[in-house]
């Protein structure tokens, strides 16, 4: 059984050399990792102590970003209910929100069609 760890003992763990956070329900002790953090330790460590849960998906990591996540899990957050954490989302978060890669292309195409049009007419 893994070990049940509360949101006040994550909050403990904010620092450089002990770093905690919580994503999904489940901890991890990411203080060894932060070095070596592909997008720096300055982003894993605003959300140190916390719930990092947002972030992580927002960035979009790969299968193999989570693989590698896994390595530091040392328990599950105590009273973590997924339905709760889910409807507890702004609503721009629970309708998918951002824009992902189509707020990129459109705005590319937009500007693509417009500069179009001025050399054509």
């Amino acid at each position: 059984m893994a070990k049940m760890i509360t949101e006040e003992e994550v909050a403990k763990h904010a620092s450089k050399t002990d770093a905690w956070f919580s994503i999904h329900g489940v901890v991890y002790d990411i203080s060894n990792y932060l070095e070596d953090h592909p997008g720096g330790e300055e982003v894993m460590l605003d959300r140190a102590g916390q719930d990092a849960t947002t972030d992580f998906e927002d960035v979009g990591h790969s299968d193999e970003a989570r693989k590698e996540l896994a390595k530091f899990e040392v328990g599950k957050l105590e009273g973590y209910d997924p339905a709760k954490a889910a409807a507890a989302k702004p609503a721009k978060e629970a309708s998918g929100g951002g824009g992902g890669v189509m707020g990129v292309l459109v705005p590319i195409a937009l500007v693509g069609a417009a500069i179009a049009y001025r050399f054509l007419m």
